[in-house]
């Protein structure tokens, strides 16, 4: 069998359009089999939508000729299965890896798809986040994408891809669960065409949950179906300015660049005469939570508060797995601020519930959550004529304004149809 394969390795950077690692792998100029490892602590709303991107993926490397192959388990070990069996000369991935000192090893290319904003501070870490905001958006200005895979090349390299390295294995079953949003490439591209239009309202509209004023792409950027390049060069290109919205992508570049290597960091050695895959630093993942929190835990996860717009908010995060981003502070602020929770409690239960879960970015929010003074006052706020409430809470949708945000001070002949009061003085 030929030495000269490629192993390709997908992460967070599961598309076709502006993918730094396929054309990586491109340049290179060798038959390639692609990987692709489910993360440890990936929920079931994720399982469903990476299930749901990886069909679609494996369907456009296939019509360049190229096999993914799907695992589930311990990244390292699934990558040195493949290492194990075929001899391959070349190694690319968007994980930082290490490569030891030994000519036998594979040529090992890191594909980081990150814009290049430079740390300026001696310990690594990225300066305050208005400082690395303003370098993040300078580079995104200047933000150019690389051009498509070249069918045709990469079906005449892969006619030298040995048969046995074509076979695949059926992409693992999920459990099914309700989800909003939908996985795979051709998913982003449709609400970006769908939001792009819309870009120059997000300042207007983009604070109040019931308008969707939001793009919904959160889960797309966090997995990696949509390019951020691409992104900032549409808007370049439409002569917009998109920094209101752009400065989320920026916080969640800004809060991967604040936890170093929470996707891992792996060395490539010999061991036993192959090579061989091992983590120096495994994945970060969120800790086992004590049993404290109690009734009153209980009440904010299902959305039984008493206070509708915490409420509706967690029922909506159960429902489909996808919140608001003002909607995540205020329950995160009510949570530990209000019902005097621990937020590691907070962090474990967004993080078995968002489709966009990201250890670096779920950890960063729930470190800056702060007090809440009135949550009837936000809730007026955030959902003025009670959209939002009414959408998710059915059994006080019949209730006027007036009486919606805070139904407890409303009079005693109003039905609330069983909905509680609220569990905690606010």
């Amino acid at each position: 069998m030929s030495s000269e394969l490629t192993l390709l390795h997908f992460h967070r950077n599961l598309r076709l359009h502006d993918n730094a690692a396929l054309h990586i792998a491109a340049g290179l100029d060798r038959p390639t089999v692609g990987a692709f490892v489910f993360p440890p602590d990936c929920n079931p709303r994720q399982r469903v939508f990476l299930r749901q991107t990886l069909a679609e993926l494996r369907g456009g490397l296939a019509a360049l000729g190229i096999p993914l192959h799907v695992f589930t388990g311990d990244t390292a070990d699934a990558l040195n299965g493949l290492l194990a069996h075929y001899p391959f000369a070349h190694f690319v991935s968007p994980l930082p890896v290490r490569r030891a000192a030994d000519e036998r090893l594979p040529a090992v290319y890191r594909a980081d798809d990150a814009l290049p904003v430079l740390s300026v501070q001696p310990d690594g870490l990225p300066p305050d986040f208005a400082a690395y905001r303003t370098a993040w958006l300078q580079q995104a200005r200047q933000a150019e994408i690389l051009p498509p895979p070249d069918a045709a090349a990469w079906q005449a390299r892969q006619t030298r891809l040995p048969a046995e390295c074509r076979n695949v294995p059926p992409l693992p079953d999920v459990q099914a669960v309700p989800l909003t949003a939908q996985g795979g490439e051709a998913a982003a591209r449709r609400l970006w065409a769908g939001f792009l239009p819309r870009l120059s309202d997000y300042p207007l509209h983009g604070g109040f949950p019931a308008k969707k004023g939001v793009s919904q792409l959160s889960a797309h950027f966090c997995f990696g179906t949509l390019s951020v390049r691409e992104v900032c060069h549409d808007i370049r290109a439409g002569r917009q300015d998109g920094a209101a919205w752009l400065d989320g992508l920026a916080r969640r570049a800004y809060c991967r660049r604040t936890v170093p290597f929470s996707d891992g960091l792996l060395e490539l050695t010999t061991k036993g005469g192959r090579a061989a895959l091992h983590w120096l630093q495994p994945p970060k993942m969120i800790r086992e939570t004590d049993g404290s929190g109690g009734e009153t835990l209980m009440r904010w996860q299902e959305g039984r508060t008493g206070v509708p717009i915490i409420d509706a908010a967690m029922r909506a995060l159960n429902g489909g797995g996808s919140l608001h981003p003002a909607l995540r502070r205020l329950c995160a602020d009510f949570l530990t601020g209000r019902l005097n929770i621990s937020a590691a409690h907070g962090e474990a239960c967004f993080a078995a519930r968002l489709t966009d879960y990201e250890y670096a970015v779920n950890h960063h929010n729930w470190q800056q959550v702060g007090r809440l003074n009135n949550p009837f006052a936000e809730s007026l706020n955030l959902d003025p004529d009670g959209r939002f409430i009414r959408c998710h809470l059915p059994e006080l949708a019949h209730l006027p304004a007036s009486a919606l945000h805070a139904p407890h001070l409303a009079d005693s002949d109003v039905e609330t149809n069983g909905y509680p009061p609220p569990c905690v003085q606010v």
